[in-house]
């Protein structure tokens, strides 16, 4: 349940690869970091922004190369659950910023 829950809120901000065919996920999502390479933006870049906000990164690159899988226990609260979309979806803007020129890559050093 928890794993749709964060599909569901980054949703409009990262693709999500293997979703069943109602378009949910078991017990972990696989998000899709790749499209922002071209940029010079990682997805262990993107992991070690999510540890400047206090969460342990996820791991990166399996099964897919340049993605993220995110395994939320059941255990975990709402607000823990919203505090790490939030942070997901900032990393996100900040990584639209590049891609429009407003920013140059320094997020994510």
């Amino acid at each position: 349940m928890n794993a749709n829950y964060i599909q569901a809120r980054l949703k409009d901000h990262y693709p999500v690869l293997y979703v069943g065919a109602n378009g949910r996920n078991a017990h972990e999502l696989i998000v899709d970091c790749r499209q922002f390479k071209p940029l010079g933006i990682e997805v262990e870049d993107i992991a070690k922004r999510l540890m400047d906000y206090g969460f342990h990164a996820p791991t990166v690159s399996f099964p897919v190369a340049g993605t993220l899988m995110i395994e939320p226990t059941e255990s975990e609260s709402l607000e823990e659950l919203d505090r790490f979309c939030e942070a997901l979806i900032g990393i996100r803007a900040e990584v639209k910023e590049v891609e429009d020129g407003i920013a140059i890559r320094r997020i994510m050093s």
